[in-house]
């Protein structure tokens, strides 16, 4: 069975560390987008999905920041239609526009602070 180059990269560069981490920031995303979707709409819990982001910084592989990166941008965008109804759908779409903007400007900083 044939794979994508850029799979069998990925999973080439995982050691036992990145292995760990990797599972730490999948359940955080799945924990936060649950919370999301629990919280009204109003409640910028997508914030935290800066954390998440944050641990990326230690994996070994840069490509892995813009993917945690990319997985918090389509789980803020898929939190919006499940929320429950809290703030004014004009406050909402701005809100999460500002979410996916905060979490590419952390994800370039993240990404190219490394030396």
């Amino acid at each position: 069975m044939k794979y994508h180059h850029s799979l069998r990269r990925l999973v080439g560069v995982l050691n036992t560390e990145d292995c760990f981490l990797s599972a730490v920031i999948g359940t955080l995303l799945v924990l936060l987008f649950v919370l999301d979707l629990l919280t009204p709409s109003g409640i910028a819990i997508w914030a935290l999905y800066v954390l998440p982001l944050g641990l990326s910084c230690w994996l070994s592989d840069r490509y892995l920041t813009v993917v945690v990166a990319g997985a918090c941008t389509v789980l803020i965008l898929l939190g919006y239609p499940h929320s429950p109804p809290g703030a004014s759908p004009e406050v909402v779409v701005i809100n999460r526009f500002l979410g996916v903007l905060m979490v590419w400007i952390a994800a370039f900083f993240l990404k190219f602070d490394r030396v």
